[in-house]
């Protein structure tokens, strides 16, 4: 048999197994039976960039966003993560967006500790003031899950962020976030997915109490540069 012939048995034994790799979808994050029966929106334009352009629908925006690490005399790691969007919204009104994230690692030989945990402040102005903070528990150890919690308050409308490290189909956690629910007096009604080149937004619909502010925090966290999902 000559290479010819051999290469096209090679391609034709192959040929099955590209097209499966070809269909593998990534991991989808477990949601609350409330959300899961809905249909996502896309989160289009974010990609992998620090800057560029976003768009949900009929909406859109601009943003930056980076996350730099200072590591001083190989003992002390300072990482800062900062983002700033402009979200256009469908009636012609605009929100403008200010985040700061931080946390910092001290190493002695091979033994480290997170000796100031991860926190997110966002800041929100324009057709919207609202505030949002998020952090890791204090006390959470190195090598853990990178659990995040935290509030987001926008004119009398308060919701109760929560990261997400559950996966459909699989019974072990993630590490860093899947993504993120949003509750509201113990209902959920909201949720981002950060998993994949095309974040997945869950949010009430258009004309409800609840769009907007859950659409507000759901934008600050998809935008975020995690330290937990660069390690």
């Amino acid at each position: 048999m000559n290479k010819t012939s051999w290469l096209l048995l090679l391609l034709g034994a192959l040929g099955p197994l590209l097209g499966c790799a070809g269909i593998v979808q990534p991991a989808q994050m477990r949601l609350p039976p409330e959300l899961a029966a809905r249909a996502p929106e896309p989160l289009q334009g974010l990609g992998g960039g620090r800057q560029g352009r976003f768009s949900l629908g009929a909406e859109g925006g601009s943003f930056r966003r980076g996350l730099d690490r200072l590591v001083l005399m190989d003992l002390l790691a300072r990482e800062r993560a900062s983002s700033s969007f402009e979200w256009q919204r469908a009636d012609g009104s605009a929100v403008q967006a200010s985040c700061r994230g931080r946390q910092s690692t001290a190493s002695v030989g091979v033994l480290s500790a997170r000796v100031q945990p991860f926190a997110l402040d966002c800041r929100f102005s324009g057709a919207l003031q609202a505030s949002l903070s998020l952090a890791a528990p204090a006390g959470a150890a190195l090598g853990t899950r990178a659990e995040r919690s935290g509030r987001f308050e926008s004119e009398g409308q308060v919701l109760e962020l929560r990261s997400v490290h559950e996966v459909q189909g699989s019974s072990l956690p993630l590490a860093a976030p899947i993504g993120y629910t949003l509750w509201q007096g113990g209902r959920p009604v909201g949720a981002i997915e950060l998993n994949g080149g095309t974040p997945r937004l869950w949010r009430p619909a258009e004309g409800e109490a609840l769009q907007a502010p859950v659409t507000l925090a759901a934008l600050a966290l998809a935008l975020l540069w995690d330290p937990a999902q660069q390690e």
